[in-house]
């Protein structure tokens, strides 16, 4: 208006399973799809909402960069879309999302929320640093989205399109999951599990993370058991169809092994 921006109410509606099928056989799909996991948005480029119904889009903006080679810096990970009006769309190279109307949205982690700010605020003050990150939201194919660690504050070892096989509680049961990260792609490059075909379901540009060096990614520790438990909903064998890292957590018991060793020898020689 001629007294400046106004803020106005806008309304997305979003309907996804919560429980998402890890063994569907079009995996990994493309991280904006919604009809191939029985999901409806009225938002395009929505690939998330949050837990506080805000939508999570994915890298990229006003065009196929992510958002740090933009130089665009956002404030606990969001901005306002600009008026359709100054976005030149004839710059969008081949399958790069459509602009949307202004409207709030997040494409990197949503720092100012609680599950972040609750690992935060320091230990002395009832932060919990240390245990698998809290949900932040929800991706389209009904898996879910934690903050940036896992158990004992442990990196997670995640896949091309950012999810891993684990727990999200301390002995809890196995599923399916992403994290965020500080880098591309922010939440998910693709919906997973990536079985080492991220690149082949991205655009113009390749959003995929490393990965962990296999085509199905389990976090170190995790209970064997209970990952086949959770598969077995599906397919009893969906995982022997695939390479796995090694999660068994016998090279850190190793290495803590030898570590004990050589502090025995060294002790028998000092004393």
């Amino acid at each position: 208006t001629t007294l400046g921006d106004v803020w106005v109410p806008n309304v997305n509606y979003y309907k996804m399973r919560l429980n998402g099928n890890p063994t569907q056989s079009d995996r990994p799909s493309d991280m904006y799809s919604a009809n191939a996991v029985d999901a409806l948005k009225s938002m395009g480029p929505a690939l998330a909402v949050a837990i506080n119904g805000i939508p999570i889009l994915g890298p990229n903006d006003a065009g196929d960069i992510s958002i740090d080679e933009a130089g665009l810096q956002l404030a606990c990970g969001g901005h306002v879309t600009p008026p359709l009006a100054l976005v030149n769309t004839s710059i969008f190279p081949p399958g790069a999302p459509p602009p949307t109307a202004p409207i709030y949205h997040y494409h990197k982690a949503p720092n100012c929320l609680e599950p972040f700010t609750q690992d935060y605020k320091g230990i002395s003050r009832g932060s919990t640093p240390n245990e698998h990150g809290k949900l932040t939201g929800w991706a389209m194919d009904g898996f879910g989205i934690y903050t940036y660690q896992d158990h004992k504050g442990e990196t997670p070892i995640v896949d091309e399109c950012g999810g891993h096989f684990g727990s999200v509680e301390e002995g809890g049961e196995v599923v399916y999951h992403y994290h965020v990260r500080v880098f591309v792609p922010y939440t998910l490059a693709c919906q997973g599990p990536a079985l080492g075909k991220c690149k082949d379901v991205q655009g113009a540009t390749n959003y995929c993370h490393y990965g962990c060096g296999a085509e199905v990614c389990v976090q170190p520790g995790t209970d064997e058991a209970k990952l086949r438990s959770y598969l077995s909903q599906w397919n009893d064998t969906w995982l022997d169809s695939y390479t796995m890292n090694d999660f068994s957590g016998v090279k850190t018991l190793s290495a803590t092994l030898s570590f004990v060793f050589a502090l025995a020898q060294l002790l028998r020689v000092l004393f």
